[in-house]
């Protein structure tokens, strides 16, 4: 998150210079605010411009996401592959939260669609110092005749090298992201038309 916010600003910030520049137009008649509005407006639409883009590269196809009339949608998944024994009390954890937020919703799968833990080495200063490890959740709910809501919840861990494992959210999970969607979004992502 901190990247992305970090290259939001970046981009913003080398947009700016360029867009202050006045022209011999921005110079001409007219009262000082209302050369100050045209200023503002042309600067706000550049800078929405930029979000716009960054936007559709964060939520690209390419990170897992599949675009449906403009807007992206996380794929659904239904199999739980996750066969370690503490999967039963995460899936048991994100439930609880789902249904806390969204009681007259139901449940219709909560999977954990990985087969183990994503492991990443740390490093620091080119040598090893240790292991990351991210664990995700799925919760698909009908929301009565009207559509369907997916939630997707996050499990990570860290290790020093020669130390056990331990928690690095200050929730566990996070719930990172939820969809809501049409019964006609639900389909096309089901059936991959």
């Amino acid at each position: 998150m901190r990247k992305i916010i970090t290259m939001t600003l970046l981009v913003l910030l080398t947009t700016l210079p360029a867009g202050a520049q006045a022209t011999k137009k921005d110079k001409g008649s007219g009262q000082l605010n209302e050369r100050v509005s045209d200023f503002w407006k042309k600067t706000k639409k550049s800078i929405d411009k930029v979000g716009e883009r960054i936007e559709n590269e964060i939520n690209s196809e390419s990170s897992g996401l599949r675009r449906i009339s403009g807007k992206y949608y996380m794929n659904i998944y239904d199999s739980n592959l996750y066969k370690g024994n503490d999967g039963e009390s995460m899936r048991a954890l994100c439930l609880k939260e789902f249904s806390e937020k969204y009681p007259h919703v139901k449940v219709r799968s909560c999977v954990i669609p990985q087969e183990d833990w994503q492991t990443e080495t740390v490093e620091t200063n080119k040598e090893v110092t240790g292991y990351a490890q991210t664990l995700y959740c799925y919760i698909l709910g009908k929301d009565g005749n009207e559509g369907y809501i997916n939630a997707k919840f996050v499990f990570e861990r860290q290790k020093k090298v020669g130390e056990p494992y331990i928690n690095t959210q200050v929730k566990w999970p996070l719930w990172i992201r939820t969809d809501v969607m049409t019964n006609e979004v639900f389909e096309r992502l089901v059936t991959g038309k």
